[in-house]
């Protein structure tokens, strides 16, 4: 198993989305093309697709489409921008234009004003599915667990388990039996939940089990389903362990009781590692409890009513670890609304300004234990005066900035007098005041070409990564990967100044190409540019395929 230290993980990073207006902007441009089926190469009627504008990382989604009888689709009355373009139907796998599997980096369709994109075409592999059933230490049947497929990948810089959304979360039957289905193409990771992660009723005296039966997920073993094929006779026997009841009282900063959502995570290293979670809600006297914890080491987070209404992350919030070894009672989760980011935003460089509604602070969480697993966009607001206010912000975070516009990227964050740019920020003490962050249009660029043989290809990534492995954090300005055209010309921009290592690789999936390791890898194969703020540099690269 990939690096996992022990646990999984689902980092939940969303994505910013402009506020709707009552009707999408319009324009002159269309996007067209057919949908297919994988299976039969034929038209596929009925599949959705969907479009959405990016626009200096803020998003805007138009009406879907269907396709009809001949596979065929349409999007009019479209502005000129950068569209990403999304199919689904029930029973095949949701892709981006420009994948064949999931988690590959799509391609972009790039609209100009009148411009017709046709052959924007995409053929949906079908889904596959497993099944089989779960037995306990004795090898009987162990009905009232839940199992939950999962992969590894790199996001919010660790390796995490990510689980598979699925149609259905069915706990096993009498017989011990369980259905996984609706899975793309891949390598799973089978979890078997009990406890309070199988539900109220989970049931109990096991410990969190990967498949075939073990309790340490280095140990666990990958099932691996093709396009479309139905995995059957899996078997996995589930790990006994001592469990536990955990209780205690949801207050409010002040320390009265407050009714509150309440999650029990389980944790590796003092940060989540595993979107497996135990929903409750504590009653109107703050009591909470979950009963047959198995031992461990865990994350209680508590959301009360979100502040304005919304997503969570308007919710006040409050979190707090526990070591799991025999009950714990008398608990208490303090739950009260986040810190606030002040300061202004000034600009540099000659681009157009976008306008203060659309320039969005959101410091990005680099710890899902002391900061919500989950949420939403946060509540943030610029003023006219480019003075700007982010509230309810918990945890520890790097902040970042959205701009809203073209050719606009974070130069630097500056609190009083220290530069904390791409530093960590603990909001947990106290509000942050006084910061200057400087956006700049005078950004680096890479520019290219990719062959392979001779040839040239876009089937491929070129990553572009500082030198400097000191830069490889997450989050980092320093490290990008773009999809070449279908001749292999890429172009890569908003890069701060400085010197940089250029590769071109096959498609990874997810952020993988974020990964020091792999980084690491590619360094001695890469080639060495260097830029500087409002310049470029060209690379003649050839797909290295290691």
């Amino acid at each position: 198993m990939v690096n996992t230290c022990g646990a999984l993980a689902l980092v939940l990073v969303a994505l910013v989305q402009s506020p709707q207006p009552p009707a999408p902007p319009t324009g002159t441009g269309k996007i067209s093309g057919i949908v297919t089926r994988g299976d039969s190469k034929q038209p596929l009627d009925g599949a959705m697709v969907r479009v959405v504008r990016w626009e200096g990382g803020l998003g805007r989604q138009f009406p879907p489409s269907q396709s009809q009888a001949d596979g065929r689709f349409v999007f009019e009355n479209l502005p000129a921008g950068e569209y990403a373009v999304t199919f689904s139907a029930t029973g095949f796998v949701t892709l981006e234009w420009g994948q064949v599997r999931p988690q590959e980096p799509p391609r972009r369709v790039d609209l100009a004003e009148g411009q017709h994109a046709t052959n924007v075409n995409m053929t949906l592999p079908r889904t596959g599915a497993i099944e089989g059933r779960v037995l306990d230490e004795f090898g009987d049947p162990a009905p009232g667990l839940t199992v939950q497929a999962a992969r590894v990948q790199y996001a919010a810089g660790k390796h995490r388990l990510m689980p598979i959304a699925s149609t259905q979360n069915v706990p096993t039957d009498d017989l011990g039996q369980f259905r996984l289905f609706n899975l793309p193409p891949g390598d799973y990771y089978l979890v078997a939940l009990s406890g309070p992660f199988a539900g109220p009723d989970g049931a109990a005296g096991f410990a969190l089990t990967y498949f075939p039966g073990t309790a340490v997920p280095m140990d666990a073993q990958v099932v691996t389903v093709d396009v479309g094929q139905d995995i059957t006779g899996v078997t996995m026997q589930m790990s006994p362990a001592r469990t536990a009841t955990i209780s205690g009282v949801t207050t409010d900063e002040n320390g009265t009781p407050i009714q509150a959502s309440v999650m029990l995570i389980p944790t590796s290293g003092g940060d989540v590692r595993a979107a497996i979670m135990a929903r409750g809600e504590s009653d109107p006297a703050g009591r909470f409890v979950f009963r047959n914890v198995a031992s461990g080491t865990y994350a209680i987070q508590g959301f009360g009513r979100p502040v304005g209404g919304g997503n969570l992350g308007r919710a006040p919030f409050g979190a707090l670890q526990v070591t799991v070894d025999g009950d714990l009672s008398n608990l208490a989760v303090k739950i009260a609304p986040g810190a606030t980011l002040r300061g202004r935003v000034v600009f540099e460089g000659p681009a157009p300004q976008p306008a203060p509604d659309r320039v969005r602070v959101v410091p990005a969480p680099i710890n899902f234990a002391t900061g919500p697993l989950g949420g939403g966009p946060p509540d943030t607001v610029t003023n006219a005066d480019w003075t700007f206010e982010t509230r309810n912000m918990t945890g520890t975070r790097v902040i970042s900035v959205t701009a809203g516009a073209v050719g606009w990227r974070l130069k630097s964050v500056v609190r009083g007098s220290k530069d904390i740019t791409d530093h960590p920020v603990d909001f947990g003490e106290g509000d942050v005041n006084d910061v200057e962050i400087t956006m700049t249009s005078l950004h680096a660029t890479v520019t290219g070409s990719v062959t392979d043989a001779g040839e040239p290809i876009g089937e491929c990534l070129v990553v572009i990564f500082a030198d400097d492995l000191a830069k490889w954090t997450f989050p980092s300005r320093f490290i990008s990967a773009v999809r070449p055209n279908a001749t292999g010309v890429f172009t890569a921009s908003g890069l701060p100044s400085g010197d940089y290592l250029v590769i071109a690789v096959p498609l990874l999936a997810g952020q993988e190409w974020q990964d020091p390791a792999v980084l690491e890898r590619y360094r001695a194969h890469a080639t060495k540019v260097s830029v500087f703020e409002g310049g470029s540099a060209t690379a003649s690269l050839q797909l290295v395929r290691r």
